[in-house]
Protein backbone atom coordinates (compact mmCIF):
# COMPACT_ATOMS: atom_id res chain seq x y z
CA UNK A 1 0.00 0.00 0.00
CA UNK A 2 1.28 3.45 -0.93
CA UNK A 3 0.16 6.30 1.31
CA UNK A 4 -1.30 9.50 -0.20
CA UNK A 5 0.93 12.51 -0.35
CA UNK A 6 0.75 14.62 2.82
CA UNK A 7 -1.56 17.62 3.14
CA UNK A 8 0.42 19.38 5.83
CA UNK A 9 4.21 19.30 5.90
CA UNK A 10 6.26 21.48 8.20
CA UNK A 11 8.54 24.01 6.54
CA UNK A 12 10.25 27.20 7.49
CA UNK A 13 8.16 30.11 6.22
CA UNK A 14 9.70 32.19 3.48
CA UNK A 15 8.89 34.38 0.54
CA UNK A 16 6.11 32.94 -1.58
CA UNK A 17 6.94 31.93 -5.18
CA UNK A 18 5.39 33.86 -8.09
CA UNK A 19 2.61 31.27 -8.50
CA UNK A 20 1.37 31.72 -4.92
CA UNK A 21 2.09 35.36 -4.09
CA UNK A 22 -0.87 36.84 -6.06
CA UNK A 23 -3.22 34.25 -4.52
CA UNK A 24 -2.09 35.07 -0.99
CA UNK A 25 -2.31 38.81 -1.68
CA UNK A 26 -5.85 38.53 -3.03
CA UNK A 27 -6.92 36.41 -0.07
CA UNK A 28 -5.45 38.94 2.37
CA UNK A 29 -7.13 41.80 0.50
CA UNK A 30 -10.48 39.98 0.70
CA UNK A 31 -10.01 39.39 4.44
CA UNK A 32 -9.05 43.03 5.04
CA UNK A 33 -12.13 44.24 3.17
CA UNK A 34 -14.37 41.85 5.11
CA UNK A 35 -12.85 42.91 8.42
CA UNK A 36 -13.25 46.58 7.60
CA UNK A 37 -16.91 46.18 6.61
CA UNK A 38 -17.51 44.00 9.67
CA UNK A 39 -15.97 46.58 11.98
CA UNK A 40 -18.07 49.39 10.51
CA UNK A 41 -21.27 47.36 10.86
CA UNK A 42 -20.56 46.55 14.51
CA UNK A 43 -19.64 50.15 15.25
CA UNK A 44 -22.93 51.38 13.77
CA UNK A 45 -24.90 48.89 15.86
CA UNK A 46 -23.08 49.92 19.02
CA UNK A 47 -23.61 53.63 18.31
CA UNK A 48 -27.35 53.10 18.13
CA UNK A 49 -27.43 51.44 21.54
CA UNK A 50 -25.03 54.01 23.00
CA UNK A 51 -27.51 56.70 22.00
CA UNK A 52 -30.25 54.84 23.87
CA UNK A 53 -27.93 54.52 26.88
CA UNK A 54 -27.20 58.26 26.87
CA UNK A 55 -30.93 59.03 26.92
CA UNK A 56 -31.50 56.55 29.74
CA UNK A 57 -28.62 58.03 31.73
CA UNK A 58 -30.01 61.56 31.38
CA UNK A 59 -33.42 60.39 32.53
CA UNK A 60 -32.04 58.47 35.53
CA UNK A 61 -29.96 61.47 36.54
CA UNK A 62 -32.93 63.84 36.25
CA UNK A 63 -35.02 61.53 38.41
CA UNK A 64 -32.14 61.00 40.90
CA UNK A 65 -32.23 57.21 40.35
CA UNK A 66 -28.58 56.69 41.21
CA UNK A 67 -28.66 52.88 41.10
CA UNK A 68 -30.24 52.96 37.65
CA UNK A 69 -27.66 55.54 36.58
CA UNK A 70 -24.79 53.36 37.74
CA UNK A 71 -26.19 50.35 35.86
CA UNK A 72 -26.46 52.44 32.67
CA UNK A 73 -22.93 53.82 33.06
CA UNK A 74 -21.51 50.31 33.63
CA UNK A 75 -23.28 49.06 30.50
CA UNK A 76 -22.04 52.02 28.49
CA UNK A 77 -18.43 51.57 29.62
CA UNK A 78 -18.53 47.88 28.69
CA UNK A 79 -19.92 48.65 25.26
CA UNK A 80 -17.55 51.58 24.60
CA UNK A 81 -14.58 49.39 25.48
CA UNK A 82 -15.64 46.87 22.84
CA UNK A 83 -16.64 44.21 25.34
CA UNK A 84 -19.50 41.83 24.80
CA UNK A 85 -22.74 42.29 26.69
CA UNK A 86 -23.89 39.61 29.11
CA UNK A 87 -26.83 37.47 28.01
CA UNK A 88 -28.97 38.84 30.83
CA UNK A 89 -29.14 42.55 31.57
CA UNK A 90 -28.27 43.92 35.00
CA UNK A 91 -31.38 43.93 37.24
CA UNK A 92 -31.29 47.72 37.68
CA UNK A 93 -30.89 48.55 33.99
CA UNK A 94 -33.95 50.63 32.98
CA UNK A 95 -36.71 48.67 31.28
CA UNK A 96 -36.83 50.98 28.27
CA UNK A 97 -33.40 49.61 27.29
CA UNK A 98 -34.65 46.02 26.99
CA UNK A 99 -35.79 46.38 23.35
CA UNK A 100 -32.72 48.22 21.96
CA UNK A 101 -30.44 45.89 23.93
CA UNK A 102 -32.13 42.77 22.52
CA UNK A 103 -31.97 44.27 19.01
CA UNK A 104 -28.24 44.94 19.42
CA UNK A 105 -27.50 41.39 20.55
CA UNK A 106 -29.59 39.89 17.76
CA UNK A 107 -28.01 42.02 15.04
CA UNK A 108 -24.48 41.47 16.32
CA UNK A 109 -25.06 37.70 16.21
CA UNK A 110 -26.39 38.00 12.66
CA UNK A 111 -23.42 40.13 11.59
CA UNK A 112 -20.97 37.65 13.13
CA UNK A 113 -22.60 34.76 11.25
CA UNK A 114 -22.44 36.63 7.96
CA UNK A 115 -18.83 37.64 8.51
CA UNK A 116 -17.86 34.04 9.33
CA UNK A 117 -19.64 32.74 6.23
CA UNK A 118 -17.92 35.25 3.93
CA UNK A 119 -14.53 34.57 5.53
CA UNK A 120 -15.00 30.83 5.04
CA UNK A 121 -15.94 31.42 1.42
CA UNK A 122 -12.76 33.45 0.87
CA UNK A 123 -10.72 30.70 2.52
CA UNK A 124 -12.39 28.08 0.34
CA UNK A 125 -11.57 30.06 -2.81
CA UNK A 126 -7.94 30.32 -1.71
CA UNK A 127 -7.76 26.59 -0.94
CA UNK A 128 -9.16 25.69 -4.36
CA UNK A 129 -6.58 27.91 -6.05
CA UNK A 130 -3.82 26.32 -3.97
CA UNK A 131 -5.08 22.83 -4.89
CA UNK A 132 -4.85 23.70 -8.60
CA UNK A 133 -1.18 24.68 -8.30
CA UNK A 134 -0.47 21.78 -5.97
CA UNK A 135 -1.67 19.26 -8.54
CA UNK A 136 0.51 20.86 -11.21
CA UNK A 137 3.51 20.94 -8.84
CA UNK A 138 3.10 17.26 -7.92
CA UNK A 139 2.91 16.25 -11.58
CA UNK A 140 6.08 18.25 -12.25
CA UNK A 141 7.68 16.83 -9.07
CA UNK A 142 8.35 20.34 -7.76
CA UNK A 143 8.87 19.26 -4.15
CA UNK A 144 9.74 22.69 -2.78
CA UNK A 145 6.62 24.27 -4.27
CA UNK A 146 4.45 21.43 -2.93
CA UNK A 147 5.86 22.02 0.55
CA UNK A 148 5.21 25.76 0.35
CA UNK A 149 1.62 25.09 -0.69
CA UNK A 150 1.18 22.67 2.21
CA UNK A 151 2.49 25.30 4.61
CA UNK A 152 -0.03 27.81 3.23
CA UNK A 153 -2.79 25.29 3.92
CA UNK A 154 -1.67 24.98 7.52
CA UNK A 155 -1.55 28.76 7.90
CA UNK A 156 -5.05 28.96 6.49
CA UNK A 157 -6.26 26.55 9.17
CA UNK A 158 -4.53 28.49 11.93
CA UNK A 159 -1.92 25.78 12.37
CA UNK A 160 1.20 27.35 10.87
CA UNK A 161 4.10 24.96 10.66
CA UNK A 162 7.12 25.96 12.70
CA UNK A 163 5.31 28.62 14.76
CA UNK A 164 7.94 30.72 16.62
CA UNK A 165 7.86 30.12 20.33
CA UNK A 166 6.12 26.78 20.13
CA UNK A 167 7.38 24.39 22.76
CA UNK A 168 9.32 21.37 21.45
CA UNK A 169 7.02 18.35 21.40
CA UNK A 170 3.89 20.47 21.94
CA UNK A 171 0.67 18.93 20.68
CA UNK A 172 -0.19 19.81 17.09
CA UNK A 173 -3.41 18.94 15.29
CA UNK A 174 -2.57 17.18 12.03
CA UNK A 175 -6.10 17.58 10.65
CA UNK A 176 -6.40 20.81 8.71
CA UNK A 177 -10.19 20.93 8.33
CA UNK A 178 -11.38 18.75 11.21
CA UNK A 179 -14.29 20.99 12.14
CA UNK A 180 -15.43 20.94 8.49
CA UNK A 181 -15.74 24.71 8.40
CA UNK A 182 -14.25 24.90 4.87
CA UNK A 183 -16.52 23.63 2.10
CA UNK A 184 -16.09 23.14 -1.64
CA UNK A 185 -18.66 24.30 -4.16
CA UNK A 186 -20.02 20.73 -4.47
CA UNK A 187 -20.61 20.49 -0.73
CA UNK A 188 -17.60 18.28 0.04
CA UNK A 189 -15.03 19.36 2.65
CA UNK A 190 -11.92 21.22 1.58
CA UNK A 191 -8.50 19.53 2.17
CA UNK A 192 -10.13 16.07 2.31
CA UNK A 193 -9.85 13.65 -0.62
CA UNK A 194 -12.75 11.32 -1.42
CA UNK A 195 -12.73 7.67 -2.41
CA UNK A 196 -15.00 4.65 -2.69
CA UNK A 197 -18.45 4.01 -4.06
CA UNK A 198 -20.51 6.42 -1.96
CA UNK A 199 -20.66 10.16 -1.49
CA UNK A 200 -19.84 12.69 1.21
CA UNK A 201 -21.22 16.16 1.84
CA UNK A 202 -21.17 18.68 4.65
CA UNK A 203 -24.31 19.51 6.60
CA UNK A 204 -25.21 21.57 9.66
CA UNK A 205 -27.73 20.72 12.35
CA UNK A 206 -28.30 22.67 15.56
CA UNK A 207 -25.03 24.55 15.11
CA UNK A 208 -22.93 21.42 14.43
CA UNK A 209 -21.23 21.15 11.03
CA UNK A 210 -20.40 17.57 10.07
CA UNK A 211 -19.36 15.28 7.22
CA UNK A 212 -22.05 12.81 6.15
CA UNK A 213 -20.90 9.70 4.30
CA UNK A 214 -23.61 7.90 2.34
CA UNK A 215 -23.38 4.57 0.51
CA UNK A 216 -26.67 2.98 -0.49
CA UNK A 217 -25.01 -0.39 -1.16
CA UNK A 218 -22.96 -0.31 2.06
CA UNK A 219 -19.77 -0.32 -0.01
CA UNK A 220 -16.52 1.28 1.12
CA UNK A 221 -16.58 5.07 1.17
CA UNK A 222 -13.99 7.36 2.71
CA UNK A 223 -12.47 10.84 2.95
CA UNK A 224 -8.80 11.22 3.84
CA UNK A 225 -6.33 13.88 4.95
CA UNK A 226 -2.62 13.24 5.39
CA UNK A 227 0.32 14.97 7.05
CA UNK A 228 4.01 14.69 7.76
CA UNK A 229 4.96 13.35 11.17
CA UNK A 230 6.08 16.29 13.33
CA UNK A 231 9.66 15.98 14.54
CA UNK A 232 9.88 14.46 18.00
CA UNK A 233 6.29 13.25 18.17
CA UNK A 234 5.78 9.82 19.71
CA UNK A 235 2.03 9.33 19.68
CA UNK A 236 -1.27 10.59 18.30
CA UNK A 237 -4.36 11.48 20.31
CA UNK A 238 -7.34 10.86 18.06
CA UNK A 239 -10.75 12.34 18.90
CA UNK A 240 -13.98 12.52 16.94
CA UNK A 241 -17.72 12.58 17.27
CA UNK A 242 -19.67 9.97 15.32
CA UNK A 243 -23.33 9.30 14.68
CA UNK A 244 -25.08 6.46 12.84
CA UNK A 245 -28.87 6.43 12.70
CA UNK A 246 -29.20 3.22 10.67
CA UNK A 247 -31.46 0.64 12.28
CA UNK A 248 -28.69 -1.94 12.17
CA UNK A 249 -24.93 -1.59 12.00
CA UNK A 250 -22.84 -4.51 10.85
CA UNK A 251 -19.07 -4.28 11.14
CA UNK A 252 -17.48 -0.93 11.99
CA UNK A 253 -17.30 2.64 10.78
CA UNK A 254 -15.18 5.50 12.04
CA UNK A 255 -11.65 6.93 12.01
CA UNK A 256 -8.75 4.89 10.67
CA UNK A 257 -5.18 6.14 11.11
CA UNK A 258 -2.47 4.72 8.85
CA UNK A 259 1.29 5.18 9.19
CA UNK A 260 3.70 5.25 6.23
CA UNK A 261 7.45 5.34 5.85
CA UNK A 262 9.64 7.76 3.89
CA UNK A 263 8.85 5.89 0.66
CA UNK A 264 5.08 6.22 1.23
CA UNK A 265 4.85 2.51 1.99
CA UNK A 266 2.18 1.36 4.42
CA UNK A 267 3.43 0.32 7.88
CA UNK A 268 0.41 -0.18 10.12
CA UNK A 269 -3.27 0.78 10.36
CA UNK A 270 -5.16 1.58 13.59
CA UNK A 271 -8.95 1.61 13.83
CA UNK A 272 -8.81 4.28 16.49
CA UNK A 273 -12.35 5.69 16.88
CA UNK A 274 -15.07 3.40 15.56
CA UNK A 275 -18.72 2.59 16.08
CA UNK A 276 -19.75 -1.05 16.39
CA UNK A 277 -23.41 -0.29 17.14
CA UNK A 278 -25.92 2.30 16.00
CA UNK A 279 -25.86 5.67 17.76
CA UNK A 280 -28.77 8.03 16.99
CA UNK A 281 -27.06 10.79 19.00
CA UNK A 282 -23.51 12.08 18.78
CA UNK A 283 -20.97 9.79 20.47
CA UNK A 284 -17.58 11.21 21.44
CA UNK A 285 -14.68 8.78 20.93
CA UNK A 286 -10.97 9.05 21.63
CA UNK A 287 -7.90 6.85 21.33
CA UNK A 288 -4.11 6.93 21.53
CA UNK A 289 -2.04 5.69 18.59
CA UNK A 290 1.66 4.98 19.15
CA UNK A 291 3.88 6.09 16.29
CA UNK A 292 6.39 3.59 14.90
CA UNK A 293 10.05 4.71 14.74
CA UNK A 294 10.06 4.47 10.93
CA UNK A 295 6.83 6.44 10.46
CA UNK A 296 7.21 9.60 8.38
CA UNK A 297 3.62 10.25 7.25
CA UNK A 298 0.20 9.86 8.83
CA UNK A 299 -3.06 9.31 6.94
CA UNK A 300 -6.38 10.09 8.65
CA UNK A 301 -9.42 8.42 7.14
CA UNK A 302 -13.14 8.94 7.85
CA UNK A 303 -14.40 5.55 6.75
CA UNK A 304 -17.68 3.79 6.06
CA UNK A 305 -16.67 0.20 5.38
CA UNK A 306 -19.45 -2.25 4.40
CA UNK A 307 -21.22 -1.45 7.64
CA UNK A 308 -23.92 1.18 7.25
CA UNK A 309 -25.71 3.37 4.75
CA UNK A 310 -25.10 6.69 6.49
CA UNK A 311 -22.47 7.81 9.04
CA UNK A 312 -21.83 11.35 10.32
CA UNK A 313 -18.40 12.67 11.45
CA UNK A 314 -17.78 15.85 13.45
CA UNK A 315 -14.82 17.46 15.25
CA UNK A 316 -12.16 15.12 13.90
CA UNK A 317 -8.78 15.87 15.48
CA UNK A 318 -5.45 14.05 15.54
CA UNK A 319 -2.95 15.66 17.90
CA UNK A 320 0.69 14.67 17.50
CA UNK A 321 2.70 14.84 20.70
Amino acid sequence: MVCPAPAGAQNEPGALPPQLAPLAARYQTDLDALAQAHGKALAALRRSYLTALDSAAQKAKAESKLDDLKAVIDEKETLAAGGGLTALAAPLLPRELAAPRAYLQREIAREEREYTAHAQQAAGDYLRALAFFENKARMAKQTDLVQQIETEKLKLAGQTAGTPGAAPGAARDLVVNGDFALKKADGAPETWFAGGAGTGVLATEQGVTFLRLVSRDKKDTWFVESAERPAGSQELRVTARLRCRDLRLQGECGIIVAQCDAENQFIVRDRSCTLSATSPGWKTLSAIVKLRPETKKVVIRCSLAQSANTVDFADVHVEAR
